[in-house]
């Protein structure tokens, strides 16, 4: 039982040595509890490092899962160049047998006899319509329209500025000094001396309450500028109507094509390109593409714009920042030794675009994938039955519907109503200026004057009869000699046209009207693009498909079809390379770690979500180190300010104000971001990195961000504008707004927003996957030892205690027996004793003798035997 019992003891103390601590952490997920010593952690550049490290590995990854168990074909070889799936799907497809086959049927085909160019003119006429009304402010709504309305309907029903209390004011003083003059205060009655103090007192309120109500008869006259919002509001209206009227009244061209038989027969076979069209698009694509733009690649900024840069993932994965992050500061080799096959099948790849591209960036081959691109394209684009009808469709579509006559009307009024405006506009700064004039200013103070008038009256009151003359006389009193007034009066009357003019147009009905006419008209247009899209895209293939046909001339492309030749067995030789590696890949002792690969690319995205994440921080880093968007956006500000001195006559006013405000719109926008990124900067300073990758919303809550959506070159154009240059000369305010242009980038980040929703979890799957690749070596890194120990150590604690059992018992008995011996027993054991000792002694005797006599051997052996009986 007691062999049992420690065999029980031994088991446990085994078990409980090797068993693994329960406060283990995983390596991202422990929380660092030393302050950061590295002030620069927290800046957005450093979030935007260690995210961009991440995304790398993910990229790697990404390419490692696609060469082991592709879910696409081509993806690997994408992943590797840096390019859209769908143009490396293209880019292999070429065939040079196939090639030259089509390129000499798409050439053969006579485009000779056809008239295109007045059909196309009329298209591009119409689809310009559309073009045009995007760039415009939506309609607003009825609310709006409705308080305008209100607006003008007040202007409408005041014939006449409420001037009378002011006059009424300036006369209470006046009439005091007129009965000064005619009278001798020391003559007059009792009763009169009252009623002429009583107007005196009169007249100093009136001067107490003069200055408050000049501020309101000069509100008043400002109180309906809300009218100068009048181009906000109905300037997308008038604009829509002069867009439609203009295409209505343009010059029509010819729309004779040709015989509608020869027409359709010439694109009877056109399905039949359709593969050489995409890929015919897709070389084109391949051609354009450099280092200095995104244009079709998947890794924007990570890598730069060019083939994916393998020794940037391996610097990475010695940094110690992403030792830091990634594995508690202990070196990445396990995830080394995992991604170490895509670097090697990486110099399969990177030949296999170098010696591509050396034909993409081959001028002629880029002249004559230029020419043959968009006839292979436009003739794919038409179907093999039905143009005629198409032509006919499109035809009756340029036939617009004539604009109401409401909507007319409303036009003719609108540059009238511009003028008066722009009158109203000089009016309210002439009222600005006037009340920084100094009459207007005495009578702002006039309630300072009350205690000297006082005294004149009481100067009057003693005898000096001309006392209040003289007074009001003086410069301070001059606002009483109705220079104000009559000021106010002369604006007055320059209002009153104004309003004549706005009372010729019914604004309190033009909502339910007016904007229910244009809607109609521009609801029917969007019907009919919309109902002819597919005969409009059909017409606009063939026609452009004839002109591209007749341009090309005695163009000939047999340096193409050889080149691309040259292209498929580049392709033919590299792929076969590749696929030789993948082979490999199968057979690796490595494959344990390729199941955890595998097992991450299905089951989550990560690459897009950490490529933006780490974009989007770029891009804060910039914000906050620079100054160059504050400057283009107060350099806007004031060019704005500029523009908004352009008379509303002038009919380029409302665009260039529109555009304006959309900048204004944008500036907003960028300020509110700008607070958002101090703010997490202020949060994130200080923290340090394996801290700041555990943070769920570090990357997910950017998707809440205000995107200014600046674009560059929309405002390099704008600046570019006749139109804007004509109407801000004068002064530098263009050119610094074009100079503040040149230090900007991009500020649109919509593309990166929409991907970081849910980067938490997928950000914990990759350090899971880091964790299961570092098991997965551990176990196989174990020797029979590691494997085996606890139950050699378990066996071998055994058979220890069992034989130190065995020895327990034995001298136990042993013991027990030498306690319990007689007095005979212990006689007999000495006898014992002794009789051996003298026989052995005996025996080394003959020994002895028979060396000496060899003849004795008989004789003692005999007697040999004999004394052994005899003894026994």
């Amino acid at each position: 039982m007691k062999v049992w019992y420690l065999l029980l003891v031994g088991i446990f103390s085994v078990h409980c040595q090797n068993a693994p601590s329960s406060t283990y952490d995983p390596p991202v997920s422990r929380v660092a509890k030393e302050p950061n010593r590295n002030g620069k952690e927290g800046l957005f550049s450093r979030i935007s490092e260690m995210i961009g490290a991440y995304a790398r590995v993910t990229i790697g990854l990404h390419i490692l899962g696609e060469l082991i168990e592709p879910t696409s074909e081509n993806l690997a070889i994408a992943g590797y160049m840096n390019i859209n799936e769908s143009i490396v799907d293209a880019w292999m497809k070429v065939n040079g047998k196939d090639s030259k086959i089509i390129i000499k049927e798409i050439t053969s085909i006579k485009t000779s006899g056809f008239q295109v160019n007045g059909f196309l003119s009329e298209i591009a006429a119409f689809e310009d319509i559309f073009t045009q009304f995007e760039k415009l402010p939506p309609i607003h709504t009825e609310q709006q329209f409705t308080e305008m309305g209100e607006i003008v309907k007040n202007w409408q029903s005041v014939t006449d500025f409420p001037l009378t209390r002011l006059q009424a004011l300036e006369g209470e003083v006046n009439v005091v000094v007129e009965q000064s003059e005619t009278t001798d205060y020391n003559k007059l009655e009792s009763e009169k001396k009252d009623d002429l103090e009583k107007l005196n007192k009169k007249a100093m309120r009136a001067m107490k309450l003069y200055p408050q109500e000049l501020r309101t008869m000069a509100n008043h006259l400002k109180m309906f500028n809300g009218v100068l919002d009048f181009t906000d509001l109905y300037g997308p209206i008038k604009e829509r109507i002069e867009i439609i009227k203009s295409y209505q009244t343009r010059k029509v061209s010819s729309l004779k094509i040709g015989t509608s038989a020869e027409l359709q027969k010439m694109f009877s076979e056109s399905t039949k390109f359709n593969i050489g069209s995409r890929i015919a698009q897709m070389i084109q694509l391949l051609t354009r593409m450099d280092d200095t733009s995104s244009l079709g690649r998947i890794w924007p900024e990570v890598f730069r714009n060019e083939f994916t840069e393998l020794a940037v993932l391996k610097e990475d994965l010695d940094s110690k920042l992403l030792k830091d992050t990634l594995n508690k500061g202990e070196d990445l080799e396990v995830l080394k030794k995992v991604l170490d096959p895509i670097f090697d099948i990486g110099k399969i790849v990177s030949l296999f675009w170098t010696d591509s591209d050396a034909i993409f960036k081959d001028n002629d081959f880029r002249t004559h994938i230029d020419a043959i691109e968009p006839l292979l394209t436009n003739m794919a684009g038409v179907e093999s039955f039905g143009l005629d009808k198409s032509v006919a469709a499109v035809t009756n579509m340029f036939n617009l519907t004539a604009i109401p006559d409401e909507l007319n009307s409303f036009v003719d009024h609108y540059d009238g109503i511009m003028t008066k405006l722009e009158e109203y506009q000089e009016i309210l700064r002439n009222i600005e200026e006037y009340q920084k004039e100094a009459d207007y200013q005495r009578g702002l103070k006039m309630i300072e004057n009350v205690d000297e008038w006082s005294a004149a009256f009481g100067d009057f009151t003693g005898g000096n009869n001309d006392a209040l003359r003289k007074k009001i006389n003086e410069e301070k009193y001059s606002p009483f000699q109705h220079k104000i007034t009559n000021k106010f009066q002369e604006f007055n009357d320059k209002l009153q046209t104004l309003r004549d003019s706005l009372s010729k147009v019914n604004f309190t009905l033009f909502p339910s009207t007016g904007v229910k006419l244009l809607t109609d008209v521009t609801n029917t247009l969007n019907k009919t693009l919309i109902n002819n899209k597919l005969h409009l895209s059909q017409v606009k293939a063939a026609l452009n498909f004839i002109k591209a046909g007749q341009g090309i001339g005695g163009n000939k492309f047999d340096e193409l079809v050889t080149k691309l030749s040259k292209l498929e067995t580049i392709i033919t030789e590299k792929k076969k390379q590749l696929n030789t590696e993948r082979e490999k890949l199968k057979e690796s002792p490595d494959a344990e770690f390729y199941k955890e690969v595998v097992k991450l690319n299905k089951g989550f995205e990560l690459k897009e979500k950490l490529v933006a994440g780490s974009n989007l921080f770029k891009i804060f880093d910039k914000i906050v180190r620079d100054t160059k968007f504050d400057n283009f956006f107060e350099a806007g500000d004031v060019l704005y300010k500029k523009i908004q001195e352009v008379p509303f006559s002038n009919k380029n006013r409302f665009k260039l104000i529109l555009k304006m405000k959309k900048l204004q719109t944008i500036k907003s926008r960028y300020e509110e971001l700008k607070q958002e990124i101090l703010l997490r900067k202020h949060r994130y300073n200080n923290v340090p990195m394996e801290n700041l990758i555990q943070l769920r919303w570090l990357i997910e809550n950017l998707y809440e961000l205000p995107n200014p959506e600046l674009k560059v070159e929309e405002w390099k154009q704008f600046a570019g504008l006749e139109s804007l240059k004509n109407n801000s000369s004068g002064g530098n305010e263009l050119a610094n707004f074009e100079k503040a242009i040149e230090g900007i980038s991009d500020l649109d980040f919509a593309e990166y927003q929409k991907n970081v929703p849910n980067t938490y979890a997928n950000l914990r799957a990759l350090i899971r996957f880091h964790n299961a690749i570092l098991a997965t070596e551990k176990v196989s890194s174990k020797t029979f030892w590691d494997w085996n120990h606890q139950w050699i150590e378990i066996v071998g604690f055994v058979a220890i205690t069992l034989i130190l059992n065995a020895l327990a018992y034995g001298g136990a008995a042993l013991y027990i027996r030498k306690k319990n011996v007689t007095p005979e027993e212990l006689a007999e054991r000495k006898e014992r004793k002794e009789r051996k000792k003298l026989e052995e002694k005996e025996e080394s005797e003959e020994k002895a003798k028979n060396k000496t006599d060899p003849n004795s051997k008989a004789k003692e052996k005999k007697g040999t035997t004999t004394n052994v009986k005899a003894r026994r």
